[in-house]
């Protein structure tokens, strides 16, 4: 989705829902363009600005790593932070992540093509370890 102002699109927006008593708002950062991180090693912007109008409950996505998304977390930016591609690569994210352990390589190429080759087939950590 793209807009010619969106600053001040999403800034109206995340405004006129603080009235409606969400549970959440899902954000993804403008670093990623559909499944395509368009701006390398930028910082999460959306979330910064979206956090000083909305009221409620941020969740955030696109483009983060383990401790990126630990520090937008820290600095208060968004209460939660979705992982999309390493989930689909290590089915188990939460505890590499607790651990510190590597986390799998994605192969985008693979996703969502209806087959388990790039989808059920990443390894868990214990398994990668055992090999």
């Amino acid at each position: 989705m793209s807009d010619s102002n969106p600053h001040a699109l999403f800034d109206y927006v995340a405004d006129q829902l603080n009235p409606l008593g969400l549970a959440y708002l899902h954000i993804i950062e403008p670093r990623i363009k559909g499944n395509v991180l368009v701006a390398e090693g930028q910082a999460p912007i959306a979330s910064e600005q979206l956090r000083k109008i909305f009221k409620g409950k941020i969740i955030a996505a696109g483009g983060f790593e383990p401790d990126t998304a630990e520090a937008i977390v820290e600095k208060g930016d968004t209460d939660l932070v979705t992982f999309g591609r390493y989930f689909i690569s290590n089915p188990d994210l939460p505890k590499r992540i607790k651990l510190g352990l590597p986390l799998n390589d994605y192969d985008r190429d693979t996703f969502y093509t209806f087959d388990a080759r790039g989808y059920t087939d990443y390894p868990f950590y214990s398994e990668q370890a055992a090999a």
